[in-house]
């Protein structure tokens, strides 16, 4: 299991993550769906390719909506916010 897919599945990082997902997704239909559209034309190459298509597009969701509420990059976040709020509360 790669480190993205990890990172992906813990919600760290998961924007971040999803990039290397997102490219060997693009590496995957253009190298495995290229001869099958040259061969057998374009309805055939979306057939085949259905659930290529579903990861590429579950990496892109990923990299536009981040990791959910109860990803580790959100309780993180929030506890980054939290202390940031703090200091300039008692530095004020």
């Amino acid at each position: 299991m790669s480190s993205s897919v990890l990172l992906v599945l813990i919600g760290f990082l998961t924007r971040f993550a999803s990039i290397p997902l997102l490219i060997i997704m693009l590496v995957a239909i253009y190298t495995t769906k290229s001869q099958v559209f040259i061969e057998k034309g374009f309805w055939e190459l979306l057939h085949g390719s259905r659930t290529d298509w579903s990861m590429l597009l579950g990496s892109i969701f990923l990299i536009v909506k981040g990791g959910g509420r109860w990803s580790l990059d959100t309780i993180f976040g929030e506890e980054i916010r939290d202390n940031i709020h703090q200091n300039k509360s008692g530095l004020g």
